[in-house]
């Protein structure tokens, strides 16, 4: 089961991005502002973040605790080798994001275009997907455990690697997904997509 961010019910409120002691920032909330700047190794605790346009800032090396991010957009953004624990994103432009080698946890993705977005190294936990475009994203070399899907769209996404045992891929589109064979053990589909992997795998089904 998900845990949800811990948000509280009163938040500082900012127009902009500031440094804050040792780039730690907790409990505020931000609308409709552009970030400037770059937000390398910041750590985010309680944050709200509304229409707010990152720019292509980086936010590698970050710790992102308890954190909502709403119609943001954070397109071709570098999250790299960040740690996310109870965040959500909500309707967010996610395209071409670079959120590998990530620790996530109890992480949200609702709404969000994350088309061309790379998770590859990455770990998943208690993690939640619902109706995200995810066409030509890669998750290779992933660990995940513990991840639900619902609606979303992974045609020509890679798996290479990554253990698909106990995921629920069957509202989910994995037309023309990449992967080696191995990754399908345990994986849950409808009796359409089991034809689609059949001949990814080479397998020819005769009717």
């Amino acid at each position: 089961m998900r845990k949800e961010p811990r948000i509280n019910t009163i938040l500082d409120r900012e127009n902009e991005i500031s440094t804050g002691a040792f780039h730690k920032i907790y409990d505020t909330q931000y609308q409709e502002i552009n970030v400037e700047s770059c937000l390398s190794e910041y750590e985010f605790n309680g944050c709200v973040f509304e229409k707010v346009n990152f720019n292509q800032n980086d936010l590698d090396h970050c710790t992102l605790i308890d954190c909502v991010f709403d119609h943001c957009d954070l397109s071709n953004v570098d999250m790299s080798t960040s740690c996310l624990r109870r965040v959500e994103f909500k309707h967010c432009n996610l395209v071409g994001i670079d959120a590998s080698v990530c620790i996530m946890e109890d992480v949200l993705f609702y709404r969000c275009n994350a088309r061309l977005s790379n998770l590859s190294n990455s770990q998943i936990k208690n993690c939640e997907w619902k109706e995200n475009r995810m066409d030509e994203c890669s998750m290779n070399d992933c660990r995940i455990k513990g991840l639900t899907l619902d609606n979303c769209v992974f045609t020509g996404a890679e798996f290479l690697h990554t253990s698909l045992n106990k995921i629920d891929f069957s509202t989910s589109v994995i037309e023309g997904i990449a992967l080696s064979g191995p990754e399908l053990k345990g994986i849950l589909v409808s009796p359409y997509q089991a034809v689609d992997l059949a001949k990814i795998l080479g397998i020819v089904v005769k009717e």
